[in-house]
């Protein structure tokens, strides 16, 4: 999810109990709402994917995994990883690291031929910081 989105569902919630005199029930419910929102946008800020000439660098919500360059034996695009298709970094060890797919999807809806030519590009960003062998 987009953590922009995110807040701004978190928003309304809380105009409404600030500006408003919601009833005891809407404002547990609307309590509820924006803090499952900002807590998903708080978590969701922390994930990300750093590409640079070094290696590929990939936060989850409790981990990092870090892959050099001289590690990265396959990058490409691999579908049914928590519904989506997304990023699969492939080690020369034959282990792999999947991108979370919330990291690679466009934010407006498109297509799935669009969304896999948008990760096929992004592949292609990504080989093109790897360093010559």
């Amino acid at each position: 999810m987009q953590i922009a989105v995110l807040i701004l569902l978190a928003c309304p919630c809380a105009a409404l109990n600030i500006y408003g005199q919601p009833s005891a029930a809407l404002r547990l419910v609307t309590l509820a709402v924006g803090a499952v929102a900002l807590g998903a946008a708080l978590v969701a800020s922390r994930m990300y994917l750093v590409v640079d000439d070094e290696g590929i660098a990939v936060r989850f919500l409790r981990r990092e995994q870090w892959l050099p360059w001289p590690s990265v034996a396959h990058i490409g695009v691999v579908s049914g990883v928590r519904g989506a298709e997304t990023v699969r970094v492939s080690r020369a060890d034959r282990t792999y690291v999947d991108v979370p797919p919330s990291l690679l999807q466009p934010s407006r809806p498109v297509g799935k031929p669009v969304a896999r030519a948008l990760l096929g590009d992004a592949v292609r960003r990504m080989e093109s910081l790897r360093p010559p062998a």
